[in-house]
């Protein structure tokens, strides 16, 4: 096996280079279950016509997208010498644009969908990839993530972001659905946060940073377009 750790502001994965070999789907699943252990989840590297994210969650189950695993996943492309400072790669969330820009991985986040779906506390329901529903806090550092992340994200099969408005950034707490825990980023839950916090602060900003227990990450606006930045590490 081809196994390398990543680490993304955080949120830490396994990268399985598969390139040249199929794997099912129930082998995938076998495979994230025996070698994840306490990280976030596993992305298959591919190639079919072109580069291949396949990313599965800790609890051995498919995703269709993860920010933090796209970028891992540009940042290893480029580590492993299939790329040198831009890609174009698929995932079951469409095409995504990667860029290697001052020493950090830069990718262009699916586009986002909204939906007025509410839970017992009110949020904001937004798909980027994947299903996010961000709540606004006073003090994002005294949310029982834990328990009322656990409660929204069986109540509305999402992730749940919290979010505390600072001035014209904010920080953000994440309770993971398929890690069924709090993790120390998620790239579009952040995507996520900054999208809806830019929306409703009526925030004219190109760029939001995000803080989150792993660190810092970017949320840049170019048009109709969100990209996500930030570091990443072969560890």
């Amino acid at each position: 096996m081809k196994i390398s750790y990543y680490t993304a502001t955080g949120n830490s994965f396994v990268m399985y280079d598969s390139v040249g070999k199929a794997l099912t789907y129930e082998e995938k699943s076998d495979l994230v279950l025996n070698n994840v252990g306490d990280r976030d989840g596993m992305i298959f590297v591919e190639k079919k016509d072109g580069f291949f994210m396949d990313y599965f969650n800790r609890d051995g189950q498919r995703a269709e997208f993860c920010g933090n695993g796209a970028r891992s996943f540009v940042r290893y492309l480029h580590d492993a010498g299939y790329i040198k400072e831009n890609v174009v790669f698929d995932s079951f969330a469409g095409q995504v644009e990667g860029h290697l820009v001052d020493g950090e991985i830069m990718i262009k986040m699916p586009k986002i969908r909204t939906d007025d779906k509410l839970g017992s506390v009110s949020g904001h329901y937004v798909v980027v990839g994947v299903p996010h529903y961000v709540i606004f806090v006073d003090d994002v550092k005294n949310v029982d993530v834990k328990k009322l992340g656990f409660r929204l994200r069986n109540e509305l099969d999402a992730n749940i972001d919290f979010v505390e408005i600072k001035d014209h950034e904010i920080e953000m707490r994440t309770y993971e659905r398929g890690v069924e825990a709090e993790t120390k980023a998620c790239g579009t839950g952040a995507t996520a946060s900054a999208y809806v916090s830019r929306i409703t602060q009526q925030w004219h900003v190109q760029k939001i940073n995000v803080s989150v227990p792993g660190g810092k990450l970017k949320v840049i606006f170019k048009g109709k377009d969100i990209y996500l930045q930030g570091g990443v590490d072969n560890v």
